[in-house]
Parts: C-alpha cells; sequence; structure tokens
C-alpha cells in the first residue's frame, strides 16, 4: 500500500472566498509489538454537512443528477486525491501501447470525462489535460493516497461551501468502480508539480507468517524470535542512495 504526502498545494483565494468551517480530524495508528497483524486506521470528518450546488451536482432522491455531465463554465487546474485497491488492476498509470490493459488511471479517465470534466476532443490523451501524478504503482499494489493533477472543465459554483472539494469528488465517484476513490477534488495553483512536491512516499509490504516460519500455535515469544530474526535479514538489504547535484557543480 502506497501513502504520499505533500505540501499545501491549493489556490490561495479558495480559502479567501470559503467560510470557514471546523475540521475534525483524528488519526489512528496502532502500534502492535511483534505480532502478526498490522492495521492503519485512517478516519476523517468534518463538521458542516455536505453542501449543494447548482444542478446537475445536486445529489437528490433521483440518481439523474448526478448520472449526467455537468456544464463546464472554465478550465482549471485541479488536484485530486485519489485512494484504491489494486488488486485487479495492470498498476496505476495508463498504458498507451496496451489500451487493453485495465489501469488506475483508465478508470479516473473515463469517470471524469462522464462525468463532465474532460471534452470530447481531449479524451483519450491524457497529455492534453496535463495529467501528472505524485507517485506510480505496479499491478496488484493498493494507495491510501495518490495526488494527482489535471485540467479540468470545472461546473458553475465549484467549490460553494465546499471547503474539502467533496462534491465534484461524489460526482466522478458515481461513474467510479468500488475499488477506486476520489477523496477530494480542489484547485491548484498552476506552478504545483505533485511529484516534485511530494516529500514522503510510504510503501508497506504485507506478507503471510508463514513465508518467515511463524505457525499458529507459536507462542508470543516464538514469534517475536523469528520477527527479529527476519527484520536482521532485511537489515541486509538496507541501502543509502546519495544524489549529487552535478548540473549545480558544473554551472
Amino acid at each position: 500500500m502506497a501513502i504520499s504526502s505533500l505540501r499545501f498545494p491549493l489556490s490561495p483565494w479558495l480559502l479567501l472566498k470559503t467560510p470557514k468551517l471546523k475540521p475534525s480530524f483524528r488519526f489512528s495508528f496502532p502500534i502492535l509489538p511483534s505480532t502478526r497483524h498490522t492495521q492503519l486506521l485512517l478516519l476523517f470528518s468534518y463538521s458542516q454537512s455536505p453542501p449543494s450546488i447548482s444542478p446537475p451536482l445536486t445529489d437528490s432522491n433521483s440518481n439523474q443528477s448526478l448520472h449526467s455531465k455537468w456544464e463546464s463554465i472554465r478550465k482549471k487546474k485541479v488536484v485530486l486525491r485519489v485512494g484504491y485497491v489494486g488488486t485487479d488492476y495492470r498498476g496505476l498509470q495508463k498504458q498507451h501501447d496496451q489500451h487493453s490493459l485495465l489501469t488506475i488511471e483508465g478508470e479516473l479517465e473515463r469517470a471524469i470525462y462522464e462525468a463532465g470534466g474532460i471534452r470530447e476532443s481531449n479524451y483519450g490523451n491524457l497529455n492534453k489535460i496535463s495529467w501528472a501524478r505524485s507517485s506510480r504503482t505496479d499491478k496488484g499494489v493498493h494507495s491510501l493516497a495518490t495526488t494527482i493533477t489535471m485540467k479540468m472543465e470545472i461546473p458553475e459554483n465549484a467549490w460553494k461551501d465546499d471547503l474539502y472539494g467533496m462534491v465534484l469528488a461524489k460526482h466522478v465517484n458515481s461513474y467510479l468502480p468500488d475499488s477506486i476513490r476520489v477523496l477530494s477534488i480542489l484547485p491548484a495553483q498552476k506552478s504545483f508539480d505533485p511529484r516534485r512536491e511530494c516529500d514522503i512516499r510510504k510503501y508497506s509490504y504485507l506478507l503471510p507468517a508463514e513465508v518467515i516460519g511463524i505457525k499458529s500455535h507459536f507462542s508470543m515469544a516464538e514469534i517475536d524470535d523469528h520477527i527479529s530474526d527476519f527484520n536482521n535479514i532485511l537489515n541486509a538489504f538496507e541501502v543509502s542512495i546519495i544524489i549529487f547535484d552535478f548540473i549545480s557543480f558544473f554551472s
């Protein structure tokens, strides 16, 4: 599972023009000493009910509005926070030479297009909408927080009373499978680059306990011994990568 952490990328006018809300965040990272199971729990909530904005983004009893394209009034660079379960996909990045392969970006592009965020003339070519990502994942890998930027067709009243960008995200999610979710869509500064601004990339690897010799009948002491031995083996593979700035050196 991959997690990316980025510096603040949003347009300043969003904070100036949006009413102040009282967000409530709670992060829980249980640390279990030398056990066979670990877990990561991320809880998010905020104190205001989801806002309603002009059709076709209204969320009424009928699903008709949620399953129709919004009407674009302008094109703007936005940042999307995306999470997904990658079991059924051949990685995050869209494969230009193998369109038959199912990828996360392929599903996202289709959903955004069907929601109204991509013009038909630009659909099928991510370069036309300046698509960029904070990181990539391979086949079968999941992500808790991947950041993607693009130039999106924006409807009227986007982000009105919607500080966290959940209304646009919900509309796009209505076209996505359950394994992929857009967590937010917010305006971004033109200079924001998700790959360069990413300061942390964290990957978690899960494997069956039996792979390292742990059996179901083992005591906690035996489990600790096996995990300790396994950690010692992993430490032998640790390397330090030093990146030298040759451009500055020769300039």
